[in-house]
């Protein structure tokens, strides 16, 4: 490949940031696509700096590219002096200097170098995509950089992000300021007859508008649209060509080599920021970007298409003005690119995070996220990769981890095909289409060719079930059915209705592998029980619940997550239990009554119980403090314990004293409501309180109940504790009001003798 060697705006930089790489630890570059920040700064430090240099790229062809370019306007070899490094490929040597990597790639390097020592400065390129390998390599490395003093990070981003900026403590900030020739914006006219033509006719439509002597990038979502496309062009336009990285690189080498005539080039957004083409001056873009993102159901991978981003709009039709004005026809209407969100997400926020919790696990070292994983999503992946016998109780990597680590799919999917690796050829065969039909929708059906190695190595002859294998890496998607509801219990405690489609199923287990929109299964696989009980690590956890209000027992519960596989109640007969027992009973005692204790405090009943004391207390009455009414779990003989709790209530009037309910003179019966450091409260229609003259009262009559009067909009018309008082002023002077903005409702002159009737239409005339 020949490349001219020109001037980009980053050269007049190169001894600035070199000389700031010998002083300062961190350095974030913000530079425009087209700088030749990918291509010049790498070799430059490489050169003139004593440690290896490492770049890491969000993508292979970019990482490949950039480094193929280096070498040809350097005069270098490829795998000598430069090299590369990532799936599949590998072109380095013990003297290269400069080595590109992908992130994936460089991470599980990590893994075995724990400290890099031969690598002085490590370059991260395109930050602001902030996909979650670049974000987990940003956080080990900045745990490296704790440990090893004299390593070098430099950040090279299209956008500044003030997050990024806090989170490094003040870096060398240096804005690589480039020549921004305009560009023309034109759109589609917000009109559906315009909008809903095929993708190639709008194309073509903007291709007639621009200059036969212009080259043109084209973005769209991903092969399968350049394909079409490209047919579709060839016929009308003559030679189109292709970046993409399923091409190849012969072939990508034409779509960036100079041309005599113009260029149509089709690509993704590989070319929006790591890819350079310097003729470009027109570009055609989709506003569509192919990307993965992850099912809150199971989490495996989905590929769809989705509106890019403003900042990634910009960045598209800033390829048209490196070099002189340009022009860029956006496929979309103006309000369209309005109303679209101005920055890309971090992925670390939206995707499934089992893999990067493993990949930690494996890494041993302490993260220092920009933006750290969710909590409950974080613990959520570690509970799976457990489950999955990935990690083991000390969160130490088992060996089964380094098997799955041979697919390159989803976790889950990994750990099922290795799961299989003990099934006969038939089985394996029925496996992997169950996983190209149901579970991988990215691969349509390639999954048997690219894994064929997985069905020539096949020597065994276990006849066990393939279905079986689904549970190693779904174990946390079974589920009970119930026909009688007909519906689900799920491992996470959801219930889930079954599809009309599926049919009638009879009660048994069953892996839901996918829900529709409205939450019902739609693809489900049954399963035997006695595969429950084989799976390891063990999924089943031993429960004890022990209820004190309104009778004491005490339930253990075998669970499959919140699925309840057996429940039993355990008679608590103390003189039956031998010493031995009796020690255990005791500390069970103590450690569930402890807890109790806790959840009592954050409910209506402690509540009720505190502002019973403190009437108690107001009246110079003794009573039993909150501590002795637990004291039980260890002082006392269990089987009195139910006897003496309902006693002590009892004798000291807290049930007769505050009710957790009254009678409206034989009407309706209402609930009192205890709130914190609040009065007792009760809340109903306005109408159920007619025929009441005073205000009920509680605590041997003596406190009133605030009353809250909900009107026919379900909000209180009024909150009080002296109904009397409210009936014989505030009703009377807002009565003309409700009859004219309620008038189907019942609105008596006299409410303290009228029945409590809600609407009109109930009276009997």
């Amino acid at each position: 490949m020949q490349y001219q060697k020109i001037s980009l705006p980053i050269d007049a930089y190169l001894d600035e940031i070199l000389s700031q790489v010998q002083k300062s630890s961190t350095i974030l570059i913000k530079a425009s696509p087209g700088s030749g920040k990918t291509t010049r700064l790498p070799w430059f430090i490489a050169k003139n700096y004593p440690s290896k240099v490492v770049v890491l790229e969000p993508r292979r062809l970019a990482a490949k590219l950039a480094a193929e370019r280096i070498a040809v306007e350097e005069g270098l070899k490829i795998g000598a002096e430069i090299g590369y490094h990532f799936r599949f490929e590998k072109k380095t040597s013990s003297s290269t200097r400069l080595t590109f990597y992908t992130e994936g790639t460089f991470l599980k390097k990590a893994m075995n170098e724990s400290d890099l020592d031969d690598v002085g400065v490590i370059i991260l390129d395109e930050f602001h995509e902030r996909h979650l390998e670049t974000d987990m390599a940003l956080a080990w490395l900045l745990d490296l950089q704790a440990r090893r003093g004299n390593l070098k990070l430099i950040l090279m981003s299209a956008t500044l992000d003030l997050e990024i900026t806090q989170h490094l403590k003040s870096p060398t900030i240096i804005d690589i300021e480039a020549v921004r020739y305009p560009v023309e914006m034109v759109y589609l006219p917000n009109q559906p007859s315009v909008l809903n033509q095929s993708l190639e006719q709008k194309i073509r439509q903007a291709l007639e508008q621009i200059p036969t002597t212009s080259d043109v990038l084209v973005f769209l979502p991903g092969m399968r649209e350049i394909q079409k496309v490209q047919s579709y062009l060839a016929e009308r336009f003559g030679k189109v060509f292709i970046l993409h990285s399923e091409v190849s690189m012969e072939e990508q080498e034409k779509a960036l080599k100079p041309h005599t005539t113009r260029k149509i080039i089709l690509s993704t957004n590989l070319a929006e920021s790591s890819v350079t083409i310097p003729s470009i001056k027109a570009v055609i873009d989709s506003g569509i970007q192919r990307e993965a993102h992850y099912s809150p159901w199971n989490g495996l991978k989905i590929i769809a298409d989705r509106p890019v981003t403003k900042s990634s709009a910009v960045q598209r039709a800033g390829r048209a003005g490196r070099t002189s004005p340009g022009i860029c026809h956006r496929l979309y209407a103006l309000q369209d690119f309005e109303a679209r969100e101005s920055f890309t997400q971090p992925e670390i926020l939206k995707a499934d995070l089992t893999d990067t919790y493993l990949l930690s696990s494996q890494i041993k070292s302490t993260l220092r996220w920009i933006t750290p994983p969710p909590a409950d999503r974080w613990q959520k992946a570690r509970q799976l990769c457990y489950l999955m016998g990935l990690i083991d109780e000390k969160n130490d990597v088992t060996p089964l981890a380094q098997k799955t680590s041979r697919y390159s799919l989803d976790l889950r999917l990994s750990r099922v095909l290795v799961a299989g690796e003990n099934l006969n050829l038939n089985e394996r065969k029925q496996l992997l289409n169950y996983i190209c039909r149901e579970l991988e929708n990215d691969l349509s059906g390639n999954l048997l060719r690219k894994f064929n190695f997985y069905l020539e190595n096949s020597s065994a002859t276990n006849e066990s079930s393939w279905e079986k294998c689904l549970l190693a890496g779904f174990i946390d998607q079974v589920a009970r059915y119930r026909m009688k509801q007909n519906d689900f219990i799920h491992y996470s405690g959801k219930t889930i209705k079954l599809h009309p489609s599926l049919g009638t199923l009879t009660d048994g287990y069953y892996l839901i592998l996918n829900i529709t929109q409205r939450q019902e299964a739609i693809s489900i696989l049954p399963i035997e029980e006695e595969w429950l009980f084989e799976h390891e690590p063990f999924p089943f956890l031993e429960e004890t619940l022990i209820t004190v209000e309104p009778k004491f027992s005490l339930t253990s519960f075998t669970k499959l997550g919140s699925i309840v596989i057996d429940e039993k109640n355990i008679p608590l007969s103390w003189t039956g239990l031998n010493p031995t027992q009796k020690e255990k009973v005791r500390a069970l005692g103590e450690k569930v009554f402890a807890k109790s204790l806790l959840k009592w405090k954050e409910s209506e009943a402690y509540n009720r119980y505190t502002y019973w004391l403190k009437l108690k207390q107001e009246d110079s009455q003794d009573t039993l403090s909150l501590d002795e009414y637990f004291k039980f779990s260890s002082e006392l003989i269990w089987d009195s314990l139910e006897d003496y709790f309902k006693q002590s209530l009892e004798d000291h009037g807290l049930n007769q004293t505050l009710p957790w309910s009254i009678n409206l003179g034989g009407k309706k019966e209402l609930k009192v409501h205890y709130p914190f450091n609040q009065d007792p409260y009760v809340e109903a229609p306005i109408q159920d309180f007619y025929g009441q003259k005073e205000t009920p009262k509680i605590a041997n009559n003596k406190i009133p109940l605030t009353l809250k009067l909900i009107g026919p909009h379900r909000q209180p018309l009024q909150v009080t504790k002296d109904l009397a008082g409210f009936w014989k002023k505030t009703y009377q002077e807002m009565l003309k009001e409700f009859k004219r903005d309620y008038p189907r409702h019942h609105w008596p002159e006299d409410p303290t003798t009228a029945k409590p009737l809600l609407l009109k239409r109930h009276l009997v005339t």
